[in-house]
Order: structure tokens, then C-alpha cells, then sequence
């Protein structure tokens, strides 16, 4: 499976509520019109709640930049070339240029970004579909937005932090607060380049996807020793200065709004590492 994402930050002219309104009413609508017509299985809109308790927790402990942005978009797909063919419809054409006209009154394109990733899960419950962030939840959807050292390839980030930073977040499960933990990895994708092109979304080429996490805010924390949870703690944050520049990375926790849920059948993927997708 593999998705793509947008960060969205609002133009500063515009309330949050105003935006809010307008990204979950006829921002979706519009979107609707076409998605399943390019293969998207689930589009969830995940808005960002910048006063959570978690999130505010979180966000000391990690370290990381303020939040930025205000929504975040994700679209799941089965497969590439539902995406290609579709994307080349005329009506689908037309439909994604009356979007762009639109988001043009409440986004700051410059300010945002997209990109396509695979995800790799971490630790995934037999229960894991069933645990949504939806309105009303217990649980919220951690989202930490992660950019790597500039001396560093993509490559060599995303393979610690999968195999390294996965493996020891694996071994300390029972310390973690986490239903599940998934890593976005980003992918090259032609099609992302012709709408960050199209657009003028801002293009870092440090971004190298983001983790997303889901932790229910009624479920205890597991009863270790403080000493004991403190130094778990520290060593994954040790681990994570091998990789991944905390300053400027962006840490958050949503509440998500599906507007199309459907069964995600998940597919090996051609090839992974050099692909262009």
C-alpha cells in the first residue's frame, strides 16, 4: 500500500474555524468527485489539535519545532497504476482544476507540502483497523512530520530509522503508550512532482516522511519503574539524533474525518529502494 499525504497550512487571512468549515465541507466534496476514479481506498482528513495534552507532552519530549501546519491529508492506495490512468481522465482533470481553484482562496501553497509514501508498520495489533482517531475517540493520532540531517542520504535516514529506530521501538513495546506505530516512508513519485510543480508546494528534500502513532487517552500508562521508563525513554531519543534533525522536525495529534473508507488490500510493492513511482 502506499499513500500520499498533504501538510496543509491555511492562509494566515483566514480563521481556523473559517478553514476548518471549508477544508471538511466543500473542500472534501470537491475532492470526493474524482478520488475514486485515480484508486483511493481511504481519504482521511486529519485535523490537527494544537492544545492536546498529548500533543503539547509530546512535543516537550521530543523536542521538535512548533506544529506549522493546521490539517493533514492522507489518500491510501492499492495500487500505482489505477492512480496513472485515472489521473489522466479528462473529467478527472477537470474536477482536480476546480479543487485547485478553490484551495487557492484558503491555502498557503508555499507553505505546505505533499508526498508520496509506503507505509512499514511497527507494531500493528491483530485489532489494529479497529483503533480510529475519529471525533469522540479515546484515542488521538500522533503524527511526528520527521526531517533528516542534511549530510545524510534518504536512503541511509529512512534505513535507521526502520531497521534501527523500529527495531528498538519493537523491543520496548511494553514501555509504549501506543495501540499502534506505523512509518511513512517517502517514495519518488513523478505524479507528486507534477503537482508540487503545478501547485508550488515547498519541496525539502530532508523530508523523509513521518511516523504516525495512536494512543487512547483513557488507557492507563503501564506501571514500570520510573528510573527504568526514564531510560527507555532517553535511548529512543538518543537513537533518533542519529537521524533525524528534532528542531525542524513537527510533532502533533489529530482527530481524523474519513470521507471514503474502504477496504485497503495491501500489495507487495515492485520495488522499493531507486523506484519512481
Amino acid at each position: 500500500m502506499f499513500k500520499i499525504t498533504y501538510y496543509i497550512k491555511k492562509k494566515a487571512n483566514i480563521s481556523s474555524e473559517e478553514f476548518k468549515n471549508y477544508w471538511l465541507g466543500e473542500h472534501a466534496a470537491l475532492q470526493k468527485a474524482y478520488l475514486e476514479k485515480i484508486g483511493v481506498r481511504r481519504y482521511q482528513k486529519c485535523e490537527i489539535l494544537p492544545e492536546h495534552p498529548v500533543g503539547l507532552a509530546s512535543v516537550e519530549a521530543y523536542q521538535t519545532g512548533p506544529i506549522h501546519y493546521d490539517f493533514v491529508d492522507h489518500l491510501h492506495f492499492n495500487d500505482i497504476e489505477t492512480l496513472k490512468s485515472g489521473s489522466e481522465l479528462a473529467d478527472v482533470k477537470e474536477a482536480m482544476q476546480a479543487l485547485f481553484e478553490s484551495e487557492n482562496q484558503y491555502v498557503d501553497v508555499a507553505q505546505s507540502n505533499v508526498s508520496m509514501t509506503h507505509d512499514i508498520a511497527q507494531f500493528y495489533t491483530h485489532d489494529a483497523e479497529e483503533v480510529h482517531a475519529k471525533p469522540g475517540s479515546e484515542y488521538v493520532h500522533i503524527h511526528y512530520v520527521v526531517r533528516k540531517y542534511s549530510h545524510l542520504s534518504r536512503q541511509g535516514a529512512q534505513l535507521h530509522w526502520n531497521a534501527c529506530h523500529g527495531a528498538v521501538s519493537r523491543q520496548d513495546i511494553k514501555y509504549s503508550v501506543q495501540k499502534k506505530y506505523v512509518q511513512a516512508h517517502v517514495i519518488d513519485s513523478t505524479f507528486v512532482d507534477y503537482i508540487s510543480n503545478l501547485r508550488g508546494y515547498e519541496v525539502c528534500d530532508d523530508l523523509i516522511g513521518h511516523a504516525e502513532g495512536w494512543i487512547s487517552t483513557q488507557q492507563a500508562a503501564p506501571d514500570f519503574p520510573e528510573d527504568e521508563c526514564a531510560e527507555v525513554v532517553s535511548m529512543s531519543m538518543d537513537d533518533i539524533d542519529l537521524f533525524a534533525d528534532k528542531k525542524r522536525g513537527r510533532l502533533f495529534v489529530t482527530q481524523d474525518h474519513y470521507i471514503i473508507d474502504k477496504q485497503i488490500i495491501v500489495r507487495p510493492m515492485p520495488a522499493f529502494f531507486g523506484a519512481v513511482y
